[in-house]
């Protein structure tokens, strides 16, 4: 279905949650090891909101990081289970900060393609 968009990449963009409330920070997750820069310039940048890293995690299976055709990867900005994520994740400004890292995390992901021989 969303290949009939003809998407040059995607992120998908998540909330996380944890049996314990003690789980916190962000995360990145790519199917393909091609995919791996993109997450982890993502992760990189998601860093720089002050939040925990919970990872970079390879091989995960889920049904958007599927096609091979586009770079793709997935982002959980914090744990909606833990306090503290929670009440970054209720303030707009937060919000809007995240949304500015994962587009400067794609920005970096794109000048390093930029800068490949």
């Amino acid at each position: 279905m969303l290949k009939v968009y003809d998407p040059h990449l995607l992120v998908s963009i998540h909330l996380n949650s944890a049996n314990s409330d003690t789980v916190q920070g962000t995360s990145t997750y790519y199917r393909y090891l091609g995919f791996r820069p993109l997450s982890t310039a993502i992760l990189e940048r998601m860093l720089t909101l002050g939040l925990k890293e919970f990872g970079n995690v390879g091989s995960f299976n889920f049904a958007l990081s599927g096609p091979t055709d586009y770079p793709n990867a997935l982002v959980e900005v914090a744990f909606l289970s833990n306090p503290e994520d929670e009440k970054k994740i209720l303030k707009p400004a937060f919000r809007k900060a995240v949304a500015q890292k994962i587009f400067l995390g794609i920005t970096d992901w794109l000048n390093q393609i930029k800068s490949r021989p």
